[in-house]
């Protein structure tokens, strides 16, 4: 009885969830339409000439395309992503925000102007004019209806046709009444069976015409590229200058000490043995303390154990030198490149740093393994929450330092915990 009565909840579950999906479908892609066909009755029942009518319905039209094709596709492309798990990104580039220059100027992105009213004028035109991904996403509210909106009314027509004639047993003939109402019973049944199948190709639809064009894609590639060669570049400059002032600041500086002590010592033996011993043992304890330096020098640069035994040993032995529990789980087998391996440690390390000084967590999971054809890491806490993505911040770091090697980080972490943060690299 318990096992009927859970599948019973789950149709009813699967049917009030297409219900619910096929009307969002109708009113998003029926909208715009809807008031197309609404604004033309209207003036041509109100205006007698029908050129001025059709040029009133003109301008609704160009109106309603400028302003409401942007929230509408919007809100479409979150529905899908949220129904499919399948991200729709926007064709549309940020909006540059409109500042004044030194000159006076206001830039948009795409020209400078001396009025900033002009420049924000200037660039939500431009935005709708020159745009290619505009155009497609009108080219949406003109599809959708035709296609998405008319299979997803298909299944909320039957039951409502259904539902009325059900309603109003007065408007049928007597002699009609039963088959009247087995027909109103089988569109019942036909919408129930319609309703989980008829807004699905909503999906495919909005993600061809709502996402990116190739040449989009292509355009956002080169400049992703370009991007990553330039933090690539920088950090390796910031990096080799690190280590040039730990090497100037340390290391140098204690064995021009040392050399200094045991010149001393030379003068020293032969007229004072005990003050060339003390020397010679200073000088020692400097060549150990020099020793240790140049070591966390070269740990900075490339843990030993990294090259020596790999990516999923390296992070082990950074668990064990981590302030709170941290484990780690691994399906990787083998290894990947060094520069890859290497990103993925300090990537890893930063990650487990902020967890223990922002997150306040108590513990933290590391998950090595394929996906696809990626190299992962998953960075999981039990912390509070509420990490974003800052300018110069950490998670910035960390981003650029895998999009060097054409990977990916994706963040997760709602206020209250936990956060998953999921790092991605190409690797074969």
């Amino acid at each position: 009885m318990a096992g009927f009565l859970g599948q019973c909840v789950a149709v009813a579950r699967l049917l009030g969830q297409g219900l619910m999906r096929s009307v969002l479908v109708v009113v998003l892609a029926g909208a715009v339409p809807a008031l197309w066909v609404a604004a033309g009755i209207f003036f041509f029942t109100v205006i007698d000439d029908a050129v001025g009518a059709a040029w009133c319905v003109f301008g609704v039209v160009v109106v309603s395309l400028a302003v409401a094709t942007r929230p509408i596709c919007r809100a479409m492309r979150t529905l899908v992503t949220r129904w499919t798990g399948v991200e729709v990104p926007g064709g549309l580039p940020d909006s540059v925000a409109v500042t004044r220059m030194a000159t006076g100027y206001w830039w948009n992105g795409y020209d400078y102007q001396r009025l900033r009213s002009v420049s924000v004028i200037q660039r939500w035109l431009q935005t709708r004019l020159r745009e290619p991904a505009f155009w497609r996403e009108a080219s949406w509210l003109v599809v959708s209806p035709l296609t998405v909106g008319a299979l997803a009314a298909i299944p909320l027509a039957c039951i409502g046709a259904a539902i009325i004639t059900l309603a109003t047993p007065g408007a049928t003939p007597l002699r009609s009444a039963a088959p009247a109402r087995g027909l109103a019973a089988a569109a019942i049944v036909l919408g129930a069976l319609l309703l989980p199948l008829c807004w699905r190709p909503t999906a495919p639809l909005a993600r061809r015409l709502l996402g990116p064009s190739p040449s989009s894609r292509l355009t956002a590639r080169v400049a992703a590229l370009v991007q990553g060669r330039a933090d690539l570049t920088q950090a390796q400059d910031a990096e080799l200058r690190r280590i040039e002032r730990n090497l100037h600041d340390g290391a140098q500086a204690r064995l021009v000490a040392i050399g200094l002590s045991l010149g001393a010592a030379e003068r020293l033996v032969d007229t004072d043995p005990e003050a060339a011993k003390q020397v010679l043992k200073q000088a020692r304890e400097s060549s150990l303390v020099a020793v240790r330096e140049l070591r966390e020098l070269v740990h900075g640069i490339v843990p030993p154990v990294l090259l020596e035994r790999g990516l999923v040993d390296a992070l082990r032995q950074l668990a064990l030198d981590a302030p709170i529990r941290t484990t780690v789980t691994s399906t990787f087998e083998g290894r990947a490149e060094t520069p890859i391996e290497s990103a993925l440690y300090f990537t890893t390390a930063e990650l487990v740093t902020n967890a223990v000084k922002h997150a306040r967590a108590t513990s933290i999971e590391i998950t090595v393994g394929r996906r696809g054809a990626n190299l992962y890491v998953d960075v999981r806490d039990d912390g509070r929450g509420g990490a974003r993505v800052t300018p110069l911040g950490g998670l910035d770091g960390v981003i650029a330092r895998v999009r060097a090697f054409d990977g990916t980080v994706r963040v997760d972490s709602p206020t209250g915990g936990p956060t998953l943060i999921a790092v991605d690299v190409p690797c074969a």
